[in-house]
Parts: C-alpha cells; structure tokens; sequence
C-alpha cells in the first residue's frame, strides 16, 4: 500500500519535470484538475487506464508509478529490445539523457543540447567524463577508465602519444589533477615541479613548449594545465588506452 501512496509523489514529480500544470495533465488524461491534485495528495488514485495513460504521457513505465522495485538490471531486456527498434539519432539522445544523470540529481547539466546541433557538451568531474553533442555524440568514461588510461600512459607512449616528446609527456601528467579534486586555483610551482622530475630534463625549455603548445598556462603559484588541456590529456590517455590495449573490434561495412 506504501508503493501505492508514492504513486502520487511521482506524478507530482514528472509533471513537474515537464514543466506541466494539474490542469493541463488533467487535459491530457481527459480528467479534472482536481482529480490530479488528489492522485499527488494520496486522496485517491487514478484507475488502471488512466494509469497506462499517466505512464505513456511522461515516457515512464507503470511499474515505475506502481512502485515496483525491480533494480535497473530488470529493465535491461526492455532497454536492448527497445534501442535495437531506435533510430541510431534517438539512441545517442538517450545517452545523452544517461550522461546528464551520472552527477545525480543535484546536476544542473542540459538533458540535451539546443541550438548548434555540433556544439559538444562536456562534464568533467567526480563521476567521469561525459561527453555529447544533439543526435550526433555520445561518450562516458568512469573515474576508473580515465585513472587507468593516465596510468597507463605514465607508464610508456605509443600511438598517437608519442607525437609528443617523453619530457613534455611527463609534464603534463604531473600537473593533471585528480578527477576528484579539480581545483581551479590548482598550481604547481617550480620548485615542486623539479622534484618529480629527472635530473636531465631542461625544465625551462619543457616548460616553455608546453606554453606554446597551449597546455600550460603560468599563473600566480607556478604553474597549471588550463581546462582544454587537462580535457585534452585525457581524451588522449583515453584514445592511447583504446588503441593499445584492444579486447575486440567490430567493423560494419555498408550503411546502418
């Protein structure tokens, strides 16, 4: 009965969600506005229809009205049947849906982007990286895949990275912060910088290169990768880790 009773809280929730009034949900269900203002006060509840109807309005399933608490993996053979239906554009926008939600539900991020369909929106943080563009991109990676593709990386380069020299390389990757304390006012000065570096590097010239690379910026305390930069090393270390360390590869030929 307990299940039952939330159902009002969720209709409350999903109107408001969708930016819906009582009265206007109330149009849509051919039902008064008063008869909504019960269902979200637990006066009454709406009648099995009218229920498949709710659930059908705000895209949600009646399990989810009706309280029944199955876990997400439940819902994984409706998901895999439902996407394999989907025009390959609604399936990256619902990722895209997926990626506003790793932050929860204090995440001010768009559910998806508006005007420029090309403009990528990027979320770096303590939950990873998401990364998307309307209908056109869709990319997560958790803390852990990004933690070990630097790692990786720390370790030797390979394809595309050793583009750049092992000097700059380091470097970088000494001044990449924790995913889960990006500091803006993060430096490093050069005193510190030294210390974790062999004797052999020319730090001045390393440094000086990866100014004009665009990589580094010198601020008051040292110096700091600017944000494109710290979102640049990682998509690199992502991009090395994907290429050099392969479990397999599918190629489709033809259209989709």
């Amino acid at each position: 009965m307990n299940n039952l009773q939330g159902m009002g809280t969720k209709i409350a929730q999903l109107r408001r969600s969708n930016s819906m009034t009582q009265e206007e949900l109330g149009k849509l269900l051919s039902v008064s506005a008063q008869a909504v203002s019960k269902w979200e006060n637990s006066d009454s509840l709406p009648d099995l229809p009218l229920i498949v109807k709710i659930a059908e309005t705000f895209n949600c399933s009646t399990d989810y009205l009706l309280g029944r608490e199955g876990g997400l993996t439940s819902l994984i053979p409706q998901i895999r049947e439902t996407l394999h239906k989907m025009e390959l554009t609604d399936r990256i926008a619902f990722l895209e849906h997926m990626i506003t939600l790793t932050e929860g539900p204090s995440s001010t991020l768009p559910v998806s982007s508006g005007g420029n369909p090309s403009l990528v929106h990027i979320h770096l943080g303590p939950a990873g990286l998401g990364l998307w563009a309307k209908d056109r991109l869709a990319c997560i990676a958790t803390p852990i895949f990004l933690k070990e593709s630097v790692e990786m990386l720390r370790t030797a380069a390979a394809f595309p990275l050793n583009l750049l020299s092992d000097d700059v390389r380091l470097v970088l990757l000494i001044l990449l912060r924790e995913i889960d304390d990006l500091k803006p006012e993060y430096a490093l000065d050069e005193k510190t910088l030294r210390m974790y570096l062999p004797d052999s590097i020319h730090l001045d010239q390393v440094l000086t290169e990866c100014i004009e690379l665009g990589f580094v910026d010198r601020v008051r305390g040292g110096y700091r990768l600017n944000f494109r930069a710290d979102l640049t090393v990682r998509l690199l270390a992502m991009i090395h880790q994907i290429i050099n360390q392969q479990g397999t590869m599918n190629v489709t030929v033809g259209s989709v």
